[in-house]
C-alpha cells in the first residue's frame, strides 16, 4: 500500500494553497503569515478575546502596508486561494469568525490582488466550487431571535472587479439548490404557531413569509413567494402585513443587488 510521510504530506498541502504559511500561539495570540505574488499577508488576533483580530497586507517589493484593518474578526477559520472570475489569476479569501452570535457569524474578507487595498467582504459566506460552474459565494441571513429558522440565501458572483447577484435562473445550479422546499416552511410556520399566538399585535408570524418571498425573489420566482403568502397567511390584517413585506422585500433586495455592499469598509 503506498504510503507518505507526514513530512511530506504537509509539504504537499502547503502547495496545494500556493502560499508559505507560519503559524504559532505564544501568550494567547494567534498569528499567521500567507506569502502570495509580491505581497505577505499577516494575520494576527488574541484567542480569548472577542473581535482582538486584525490583518495587514504589505508590499515585499516596496515594504510598505498596502492594507491595515484592526479588530475586525474574533478567530481565524482558514484562507483559500481560488479563481473566482475564471480570469486565470486567483483571489484571496479568509474565512473568519465574527462573534458568538448564529446571526453574524463568519466574513469571507476577500482580495484581489490586482486591486489589494480594496477588499471585499461577504458575511455569513460559504464558498461554492463544482458543478462545472464559476466558483460563487453563498451568503445565508437569518431573521428575527423570536422566530428561530426563519431566513433565506442569495448567491454572489465575482464579475468585472465587483461582486454582483447571480441571476441566471436557468442555468445555475447554485440558485437551483437555495430554492426554498414548502414543507420545510410549513414546519416553521406550525412549530411557530404551537408556542405563540401568531395573530397577536406583538407577533413574528410575518417573519416567516418574508423570508419566503425574499428567497423566491432571489431565484426569479417572487410571484411563488406571494402565493404561498396568500394561502398560508390567515389574519384580519393580511392586507397591512402584505403592503409591509412588499416594503421590506424590495429594499432587502436592494441593498443585496448593490455591489457597493459587498466593499469592505473599515
Amino acid at each position: 500500500m503506498f504510503k507518505i510521510s507526514i513530512f511530506n504530506l504537509i509539504f504537499l498541502l502547503i502547495l496545494s494553497f500556493n502560499t508559505i504559511l507560519f503559524s504559532q500561539n505564544q501568550k494567547g495570540e494567534f498569528r499567521k503569515d500567507i506569502f502570495i505574488e509580491n505581497y505577505k499577508i499577516s494575520i494576527v488576533n488574541k484567542e480569548v478575546d472577542y473581535f482582538t483580530g486584525g490583518i495587514t497586507v504589505s508590499d515585499k517589493l516596496t515594504n510598505k502596508d498596502v492594507f491595515i484593518a484592526d479588530n475586525i474578526y474574533t478567530t481565524y477559520n482558514s484562507d483559500t486561494l481560488i479563481d473566482l472570475n475564471n480570469d486565470g489569476s486567483k483571489e484571496l479569501i479568509i474565512d473568519l469568525a465574527t462573534g458568538a452570535t448564529m446571526y453574524d457569524y463568519n466574513m469571507f474578507l476577500i482580495f484581489d490582488f490586482k486591486k489589494v487595498s480594496e477588499p471585499f467582504k461577504v458575511r455569513n459566506a460559504e464558498l461554492i466550487t463544482g458543478n462545472n460552474e464559476q466558483p460563487k459565494i453563498l451568503s445565508n441571513v437569518r431573521l428575527s431571535p423570536s422566530a428561530l429558522g426563519a431566513g433565506y440565501s442569495y448567491i454572489l458572483k465575482y464579475e468585472n472587479s465587483e461582486f454582483v447577484l447571480d441571476k441566471d435562473f436557468t442555468n445555475s445550479k447554485a440558485l437551483k439548490d437555495i430554492a426554498p422546499v414548502e414543507s420545510d416552511d410549513l414546519y416553521l410556520i406550525n412549530e411557530y404557531k404551537k408556542e405563540f399566538n401568531e395573530c397577536s399585535s406583538d407577533s413574528d408570524f410575518k417573519i416567516y413569509f418574508e423570508a419566503k418571498i425574499i428567497q423566491q425573489k432571489f431565484i426569479g420566482k417572487e410571484k411563488n413567494g406571494w402565493k404561498f403568502f396568500d394561502k398560508y397567511y390567515r389574519c384580519k390584517n393580511k392586507n397591512v402585513i402584505k403592503k409591509e413585506l412588499k416594503k421590506s422585500v424590495d429594499e432587502n433586495y436592494l441593498e443585496m443587488n448593490n455591489p457597493e455592499n459587498f466593499i469592505f469598509k473599515k
